[in-house]
């Protein structure tokens, strides 16, 4: 995945959808698993978290739940 010309490997997706399988959260609780990474900003990082989002929820993989998602 790309994200404003930033090569996203497919270790920062795993991790952050590890964490999305782990528990209730919110787009700014992936921000946090994907920013440490180099390269990676906290506006890279939000839109990694969206993207994300938009994709799992999409494919029926996450629901709403509060302010936040969850793993079906």
């Amino acid at each position: 995945m790309k994200v404003l010309g930033v090569t996203v490997s497919q270790e920062i997706q795993d991790e952050c959808l590890a964490r999305m399988k782990k528990q209730w959260f919110c787009a700014q609780h992936i921000q946090a698993i994907a920013q440490p990474f180099p390269r990676i900003n906290s506006s890279i990082a939000m839109r990694i978290a969206d993207r994300l989002i938009q994709r799992e929820r999409k494919a029926g993989n996450i629901v709403r739940h509060g302010m936040g998602w969850i793993w079906k």
